[in-house]
């Protein structure tokens, strides 16, 4: 399955509608829409956080990092306002996701050693 259908599939199993996920996210029903079929390839930034946050999944799933959505535990309202201010403190947020990816790969290699 490709990130596309990930994303149909996950604001269809919220009940939402592409109005109302266009309306979360700052975008156009026809972009959602769009985006669902592929025919936008590339998201900007600001929009990842903003989608991730309407499908209640982490913006690494919507970048197509990781498989599963997480949504046993869902993102809390800290992490999006962390990414929120290091975008507008000018913080790169691919520098931000590498920063967050190396946090997952410590905890994971400190659970490994236990």
């Amino acid at each position: 399955m490709s990130i596309n259908d990930d994303l149909k599939r996950r604001r269809i199993e919220l009940n939402l509608t592409m109005a109302e996920v266009a309306n979360k996210v700052g975008v156009s029903e026809a972009t959602i829409s769009r985006w669902e079929s592929g025919d936008i390839a590339n998201m900007r930034r600001d929009k990842i956080v903003l989608l991730a946050k309407a499908l209640q999944v982490s913006p690494s799933f919507i970048m197509g990092l990781e498989d599963e959505p997480n949504t046993g535990h869902q993102l809390d309202n800290a992490y999006f306002s962390l990414a929120k201010n290091a975008q507008d403190e000018g913080i790169d947020p691919d520098d931000l996701m590498m920063a967050l990816n190396m946090i997952r790969i410590l905890k994971k290699k400190g659970k490994d050693s236990e």
